[in-house]
């Protein structure tokens, strides 16, 4: 009976972060003057949101987003989205994801129908200078990284714990293998996996 007992109390307590963290991840969107619809918009758990003034960040109908251990596979903290100033993000919609970093830098865009799997990461810059002697001088080797757009196609599921690296383009309906590192452009309807990610097979289901 006790057991039953703190369960329903654990339970609404769950509901009630739950439906805060909705109502604070909205409410900084519309601060931040995010173009998406609210009421389409699904937000389990804190997602971490830093966008820079002058960032521009547009949201499809029913974005979804998972953040914290209790809202997916993995346990990791959360979901973070990070959009610097003069840099645009563009996800469409039905598009979701789950524990997910993405940290845009330029422009990353992101397609309509999109999975992505717990714990993945999403850059468009490799952060630091390639130029070793750059990388003597903290200044120098922050100001000489490179920035390259990513663009991710309609219908594309990329498995969890995937990286996809600075300048890469996915093409539509294209599968990503869970843990790999996406380094060059993957064609339309084919399936890529491993470190660094290589062709595996075309996706023959497509009529």
């Amino acid at each position: 009976m006790i057991y039953y007992f703190f369960q329903l109390i654990t339970s609404g307590i769950y509901k009630i972060q739950r439906s805060f963290w909705r109502w604070m991840n909205i409410a900084y969107l519309l601060k931040r003057h995010v173009n998406f619809n609210p009421k389409t918009s699904k937000f389990y758990g804190r997602a971490y949101l830093n966008i820079e003034k002058g960032g521009k960040v547009t949201l499809g109908d029913n974005f979804i987003i998972r953040s914290g251990t209790l809202e997916a596979i993995d346990c990791n903290n959360g979901s973070k989205i990070t959009v610097l100033s003069n840099a645009e993000l563009i996800i469409g919609k039905d598009s979701g994801m789950s524990n997910t970093v993405i940290q845009c830098h330029e422009k990353i865009i992101i397609g309509n129908n999109v999975n992505i799997g717990a714990g993945c990461l999403i850059m468009d810059s490799n952060f630091h200078s390639t130029n070793w002697k750059d990388r003597l001088d903290r200044a120098k080797d922050i100001a000489n990284h490179k920035n390259a757009p990513v663009v991710i196609g309609d219908v594309v599921f990329i498995g969890a714990r995937s990286i996809i690296c600075k300048g890469v383009t996915i093409g539509d309906h294209s599968m990503i293998a869970a843990g790999s590192v996406v380094t060059r452009n993957v064609p339309a309807n084919q399936i890529w996996g491993g470190n660094p990610a290589k062709f595996i097979k075309e996706i023959n289901n497509v009529q």
